[in-house]
């Protein structure tokens, strides 16, 4: 049933599903039917959905859904602290754990972290071509910026993309931090129709960990650049795909999903998918990129997932699978929904993760820890 709210002596229509808010009732009724249905939302429809100043209701019924309750101070901590940490994936070497006083055999333990993190990493599909030119063009990235973070000389591999690369892109330990790095401002910047539902306010903006974090513009913050550059042009159909995959696919550092992108890693994954969906993708290519570039920037996180599925589902990590199963069956591969539940809330949302996973392997040896916070 949908939520009435009066405002100024005149009732507006909500779907508790999606928090969407509608003028016409029957509008909100057929949106909270698509959400209960089909788990997502339907893109027709709320592009008829209102902008309405709810902010306490709709922080209250996205706290009931594991969504994260928007608190604009902690989230200024939150950047001033992220800015002072570069990411240090590039340099990260696993350690190797001693088998003494351990509940689980260093030997699985090296098996999950080859089977989660590849030494050869994930080859895809996806190139580049011009699209950090024409983030360069619209000024979401400043050049002298970026070489002032890389203290006066821009990393070959970033040079690369700059330039123009119709390279395949790698994802691996030396690229993850470059690929969150450009990921970043494009899915801050590209231009959607979905983004215009995001579920913070003109006001709130600014003070993301996304918007504010980014410093690397013309202008100091990103929110000056969101949803603002034409980079890459998604059909209808690419962006129904990119925004149902966007909301269902979680990160372990919040509560929110790559749609509602908070902070870099959901602003760099939602870029991400929108690239590779312009570029062919499917919908379960898309939920595959998502876990391979998860996995590299929280490794921790997902290395523990993949010990829980194996010490207690039984289940063998699903990126390790995918490629036989569709050679052996291109048209049905049961992989996909492994993989599309780790990306869920239920193991990649923080509630998620240490409800599920956190305190069923509480005495599991520690994980080697790399990253850092949501900031350059």
């Amino acid at each position: 049933m949908v939520k009435i709210i009066q405002r100024e002596n005149k009732n507006y229509y909500q779907c508790e599903e999606c928090q969407h808010v509608y003028e016409n009732e029957v509008l909100a009724k057929e949106c909270e039917d698509w959400c209960k249905k089909y788990k997502n939302c339907n893109l027709e429809i709320v592009k008829q959905a209102i902008k309405l100043q709810i902010n306490e209701e709709k922080r209250n019924n996205l706290d009931e859904n594991n969504s994260k309750k928007l608190n604009l101070k902690q989230l200024l901590i939150g950047i001033l602290i992220g800015g002072l940490a570069i990411f240090v994936l590039a340099n990260f070497k696993f350690l190797k754990l001693s088998n003494s006083n351990n509940s689980v055999n260093n030997e699985l333990i090296q098996q999950i972290i080859s089977q989660v993190l590849p030494q050869e990493g994930f080859k895809t599909r996806i190139v580049f071509g011009d699209a950090v030119k024409k983030m360069i063009d619209c000024g979401v990235i400043d050049l002298e910026k970026m070489k002032k973070l890389y203290n006066g000389k821009i990393p070959e591999y970033i040079q690369k993309t700059i330039d123009g690369s119709n390279e395949p892109i790698v994802i691996n330990q030396e690229t993850a931090n470059h690929l969150l790095t450009l990921f970043w401002p494009l899915g801050l910047s590209n231009k959607t129709e979905f983004n215009k539902n995001i579920p913070f306010s003109e006001k709130e903006l600014p003070y993301l960990a996304s918007t504010g974090g980014w410093w690397l513009g013309k202008k100091d913050n990103g929110a000056e650049y969101f949803n603002k550059c034409e980079i890459i042009k998604l059909t209808p159909e690419q962006e129904e795909i990119v925004y149902r995959v966007a909301q269902n696919t979680f990160r372990p550092c919040c509560n929110n999903s790559t749609f509602a992108q908070d902070c870099n890693h959901g602003s760099a994954l939602l870029g991400a998918l929108e690239l590779a969906a312009s570029q062919g993708y499917s919908e379960d290519e898309l939920y595959k990129l998502a876990l391979q570039l998860n996995s590299f920037w929280f490794p921790q996180n997902y290395i523990k997932i993949a010990l829980y599925k194996k010490l207690v589902e039984g289940k063998d990590w699903p990126l390790t699978q995918i490629d036989k199963n569709i050679r052996e069956n291109p048209f049905n591969d049961p992989s996909i929904s492994e993989v599309k539940e780790i990306m869920s809330a239920k193991f990649s949302s923080i509630s998620g993760y240490i409800q599920n996973v956190e305190k069923k392997l509480a005495n599991v040896p520690n994980i080697p820890s790399t990253g850092g916070g949501c900031g350059l």
